[in-house]
Order: structure tokens, then sequence, then C-alpha cells
């Protein structure tokens, strides 16, 4: 989801369903759904944003108890606020933000799954984490009993890019490959269709979401 709200500023909101293909789908619909017609203007920009994060827990348990169906259902769910030369974010799951600047790519948020877990204890590596059996085994998302988000903020400067993505995308394609799609001298959209292509070139079966902005 892609909501420009004026001319310097930009909310940017994706998420992935898990919990069989309906119930996900349900789940991720819910969580986009709480950030419709959503408008930061407060003091504490990251404090809005993870109130809204709280919203769509609430609504994702509320139909869960009308729909026993839909029982077990959650979904990742990552926003990035852009304003100026500054980006606020909040995070759950294993949907990522990156940040890249002069070719140097920065992963700004740390996925919430068992992988996530061993790799932030030191005992794997980055790219140990990308293939680990139980690197899609969530430990947090929206819809979860555990639900706590991340949040923070960074700045930006003219030339930088920022890529939200699903694991259907950083799964299968290293960060150094993000670094060297978001550094061609290409469109955003000739970008964001090499790297879906890289994917399904890789096998690619997951749903693959990514949202780009260049500042």
């Amino acid at each position: 989801m892609v909501n420009l709200l004026d001319n310097d500023c930009a909310l940017l909101v994706i998420a992935d369903g898990m919990g069989g293909h309906a119930a996900g789908e349900v789940a991720a619909e819910l969580a986009l759904e709480s950030f419709e017609g959503y408008r930061p203007g407060g003091p504490d920009i990251t404090a809005e944003l993870l109130n809204q994060i709280e919203e769509a827990q609430k609504s994702i348990m509320e139909r869960s108890l009308e729909l026993p169906s839909l029982g077990g259902m959650g979904t990742t769910l990552t926003a990035l606020f852009l304003t100026g030369r500054s980006a606020f974010w909040a995070h759950v799951g294993d949907t990522r933000i990156y940040h890249l600047r002069k070719g140097s790519l920065i992963r700004i948020t740390e996925d919430h799954t068992m992988a996530g877990m061993l790799l932030q204890k030191g005992e794997i590596t980055r790219e140990q984490a990308r293939l680990h059996p139980y690197g899609n085994v969530l430990t947090r998302c929206v819809g979860c009993e555990q639900h706590e988000p991340d949040s923070g903020a960074f700045g930006l400067t003219d030339g930088d890019y920022v890529l939200l993505s699903s694991d259907g995308l950083h799964d299968l394609i290293s960060d150094e490959q993000i670094a060297a799609f978001l550094s061609e001298d290409i469109t955003l959209r000739q970008k964001l269709d090499r790297m879906i292509s890289a994917c399904l070139q890789a096998g690619g079966r997951d749903n693959i979401t990514a949202v780009i902005a260049g500042i």
C-alpha cells in the first residue's frame, strides 16, 4: 500500500499473511485497512504508527472470534512514513525495510523469526539465516499473542532509496543483489521488475511483495 499524502510525505505499508491461504489473505487485508485514511501529523509519529499496528491487532483478533474458520490467522506488518528528510517506521514479522545510500545497503528491521533470534545471538550469519530451515517460522505477528512491534527512525538525503519487501523477495536474492538492483541507473519500476524477475528465476513460489521509493 502506498499513500502519497502530499508532495513531501508518503506512507508505505506491506503485509504478508499467514495461517492458511484464505485466512492469511484476510489478516493481511485487515492489517492494511487499519492504515487506510491514516494521516500522521502529531508530535510523535512513531507512537502513531505503533497505535495503528495495535488497531490492526484488535481488528484481526475480533474477526477471528467472529469466524472460527479464521482462527490462528496472522500477518506480518511493516509501515514506513517518509516526511521531508526523515523516515519513521514500525514493524512486526519478517517483512523488511532496507535503506540504500550511495550503493551501501542497510537493513533497518530485524526478522521476528527463529532464524532471526539465532542471528541476533550471533549463532549464525545473515546468509545462514536467509537459508535456515526455520527462517520463516515467525516468533511475532499481528494476530498472534506475541505481536510487540519494533520501531525507529532514520535520516534521508537526496539520492537515497528505501525498499519494503516480503520474504518472497529477500529470501531468494541476497542483500548484495538487492543493493546492486537498487543502485542501477534505471526507473523505480525497472528496479522492481528486475528484482522480481531474479526471484522468479531463483524458483520463487511465495508471494512477492515489494515497494520502492526514491528520495
